[in-house]
């Protein structure tokens, strides 16, 4: 399935650290679709697409004249986040959820960012 892989010149991969070496975390998921040819790839893809349709995980372009029910992109192969990594994005995420809130408090009620 790698075969034709490249990674692209000075863009980060998240999978792979060179070519054909998967990252201490991806080595399991690169093992496991090491595994795999291009047609059990496209069918679990097609498998997937009808799931998502069943369960109504679809959205319309109502500017297409065609008003055809589409299924929210998604990638099959997971993104996988070491618990280093994460402690810094939760880190991150839960300052700016704060701070959103607070602003949200504060233009509802004393409107004090108006004044500064």
């Amino acid at each position: 399935m790698f075969d034709p892989y490249e990674i692209a010149p000075g863009v980060f991969d998240e999978m792979f650290s060179s070519p054909g070496v998967a990252r201490p975390h991806y080595e399991a998921v690169f093992k496991r679709l090491g595994m795999m040819d291009a047609a059990a790839v496209d069918k679990r893809r097609k498998m997937a697409d009808v799931s998502f349709r069943s369960q109504g995980i679809t959205f319309t372009v109502y500017s297409d004249a065609n008003n055809v029910e589409r299924i929210f992109p998604f990638d099959l192969v997971p993104r996988i986040v070491p618990a280093q990594e994460w402690t810094t994005i939760e880190r991150g995420l839960t300052q700016r959820i704060t701070a959103l809130n607070l602003f949200c408090k504060d233009i509802y009620n004393d409107q004090s960012i108006l004044a500064d």
